[in-house]
């Protein structure tokens, strides 16, 4: 079935436009930003009382509203255009696909319907030490501790990890990898606060040592779960990216036509205006990618497919077009004031959470070359 949009799908992007301009525009996401702030409660109260954006996408047994991927990108694309950060991503994308995935389990149950009313925040831990979302590179143990498991080990780079309500941890044990639900408030959890280079996005370092957690599922399908979450929420963050070239496309075109020099627009020189072309053609394409993976039956080859396009394309196309964004502003483009150095931030924060786009392209290389040549056999990042 041809993709096409639907006045559903419009009236959402309005109402979520029309909601974030007028309380979480982006000039909101720099104040909360320069106080080292978490997020704003009222506007978390408002998505979920005013559009039930946290239980968007989240079955309605659980509270949720039954959307669909394309509901949740075309939210994260308006976000990404007001660099929205806070718990969103963390809560309603990143845990919740974690949770709907084990839907069986008496934890998920009791977990679910309070995060999709808005009324519980959560984390998700996977890397370690050296940032890989890969099995050898992740210590973190779980042993019994005698009423229950306990975790041993150190998660990195936890968005919102130092404010969420509930963490909800990758860990090994000797069934192998598992989900563990860990209180904010548990004893044995030290959440150490990041200095990152996005303030829109807290992040915070966890130490668990001998830290009480509840299981998850079934134990053994921890790292399926994991990379289930991280197809998801690849198309998710590269809606958003799409999101945030766009308004950078906006605002530089916009400057391009009032900023004059020699008694002209600068943008009636050769030189901007083809940058400018390059920066519109990154973000349609960028744009395409993201809904055509959303798009795709969830599952399918299709979507695993089309989330590893969108992680090898967006995250360098917004960082190329951030860095574009400052040269053709020209002196301005460099100040603290002007707010192009907020989307390069979040571009280069973007380009380390789920993996990096070189991994992305070797995991893509089987997908569109199923007989690679010799020399590309083993490409590893």
């Amino acid at each position: 079935m041809e993709f096409s949009w639907t006045p559903e799908h419009g009236d959402l992007r309005a109402a979520v436009r029309s909601v974030l301009t007028a309380k979480a525009p982006l000039s909101r996401a720099r104040e909360l930003a320069e106080a080292g702030e978490r997020h704003d409660p009222e506007m978390w109260e408002t998505l979920a009382a005013q559009l039930g954006l946290q239980g968007l996408a989240l079955p309605e047994d659980v509270g949720g509203s039954g959307g669909s991927l394309v509901d949740l990108a075309i939210v994260m694309e308006e976000m990404g255009a007001v660099l929205f950060g806070g718990p969103f991503l963390p809560t309603a994308v990143l845990a919740a696909n974690v949770l709907a995935a084990l839907p069986d389990d008496p934890v998920t149950a009791e977990l679910l319907p309070p995060l999709a009313e808005g009324e519980l925040t959560a984390a998700v831990a996977v890397v370690e030490s050296d940032g890989r979302w890969a099995p050898e590179s992740l210590r973190t143990f779980a042993r019994d501790g005698g009423g229950g498991p306990v975790l041993d080990g150190d998660k990195e780079l936890v968005l919102d990890g130092a404010g969420a309500d509930v963490i909800l941890v990758l860990a090994r044990s000797d069934a192998g990898w598992n989900w563990y639900a860990v209180d904010g408030r548990a004893d044995g959890l030290t959440r150490v606060p990041r200095e990152v280079l996005d303030g829109t996005r807290p992040a915070a370092r966890l130490e668990l040592r001998g830290t009480p957690a509840r299981l998850l599922g079934e134990p053994g399908r921890g790292w399926a779960v994991a990379e289930r979450m991280r197809r998801t929420a690849a198309i998710l963050l590269a809606a958003e990216q799409a999101g945030a070239a766009g308004e950078l496309v906006r605002r530089t075109a916009e400057y391009a036509t009032t900023r004059r020099q020699f008694g002209r627009p600068v943008g009636a020189f050769q030189g901007v205006k083809h940058r400018l072309a390059d920066m519109a053609v990154r973000h349609e394409m960028a744009r395409s990618a993201a809904f055509w993976a959303a798009w795709q039956e969830p599952g399918s080859p299709d979507r695993e497919f089309g989330a590893l396009v969108a992680r090898s394309y967006c995250s360098d196309a917004l960082l190329q077009t951030a860095k574009d964004t400052i040269q053709l502003h020209g002196g301005i483009g460099f100040t603290w004031e002007h707010d192009a150095h907020l989307f390069l931030r979040r571009a280069r924060l973007d380009a380390t959470l789920l993996g990096g786009t070189a991994e992305a392209r070797a995991a893509l290389l089987p997908h569109v070359l199923p007989d690679p040549p010799p020399e590309l056999e083993g490409a590893t990042p």
